[in-house]
């Protein structure tokens, strides 16, 4: 092959989006993978993505069963219901109905989802950029976005296991991650760890083991340095990430007093 060649094939490679040879060799060869990631100057990060989105889709779609049992199990009507005016017992009746409703069992969940998914991964891939540039690197936006994309793929098999437990069990999962270490009642302080940790398991620790190996390719910083950088990022971004949900928590409460 001559060199004329290599350059065509070196030039083509640069300009393919999708990348479906990285999809096994992310897992067992996740040194090299990167390399060829962390090369990239376009976006190569729709790919896992998409396989992502379309394993969260799934995933709601599963759960729609036991959580409309959920629903119904736990819409009682209020005391003195029989009391109230037939407008008011109208009102009642489509808040049920409304709980029990495909917005509220598929497409909202579907929606927070897909919307957790993406915005996370360009929140962190920007804030990864942005640290690693703070000190010193002259890595791209592009870089980062594509190295987080592509270390998201253990999340995967999450997925694939949360399918597999609420097909199986027919039943919700409530605490994820090792949240179940802290009670569901917990307030304050306590409250916001338990929500942060219902993010945290085998898959995100897989993961932030890729963002590593593919930060040192990347950052062309000291090892120590670009540990210490990338770690600090992610728990930067977990708390923020642990926000809305804490947040949310908190509106429940004040409406259940």
């Amino acid at each position: 092959m001559t060199e004329n060649e290599l350059s065509d094939n070196d030039l083509v490679e640069q300009h393919r989006a999708f990348h479906p040879e990285w999809l096994l060799p992310i897992f067992f060869r996740p040194r090299r993978t990167f390399e060829q990631v962390t090369r990239q100057t376009r976006a190569v990060w729709l790919l896992p993505l998409l396989i992502l989105s379309v394993l969260a889709l799934v995933y709601v779609l599963v759960q729609g069963g036991p959580r409309l049992l959920s629903a119904q199990m736990g819409a009682s009507l209020p005391q003195d219901y029989q009391y109230y005016s037939q407008e008011m017992q109208g009102q009642v009746q489509q808040a049920f109905a409304t709980q029990q409703g495909p917005l509220s069992i598929y497409v909202f969940p579907a929606l927070g989802a897909l919307g957790g998914l993406w915005l996370g991964w360009f929140i962190l891939g920007s804030i990864l950029h942005l640290a690693l540039t703070l000190a010193g690197s002259r890595n791209s936006n592009v870089a980062a976005l594509n190295l987080v994309g592509w270390a998201a793929m253990p999340l995967v098999f999450r997925y694939l296991v949360r399918i597999i437990f609420t097909i199986s069990t027919q039943s919700i999962i409530f605490a994820p991650g090792i949240s179940g270490f802290i009670g569901s009642g917990a307030a304050g302080m306590l409250g916001f760890i338990g929500v942060m940790l219902r993010q945290i398991d085998l898959y995100i620790f897989w993961g932030i083991i890729l963002i590593l190996i593919g930060a040192l390719r990347m950052a062309g910083l000291s090892r120590g340095k670009t540990w210490a950088v990338t770690l600090g990022t992610v728990f930067i971004f977990l708390l923020l990430s642990a926000l809305p949900g804490f947040i949310g928590q908190q509106f429940s409460s004040l409406l259940n007093l």
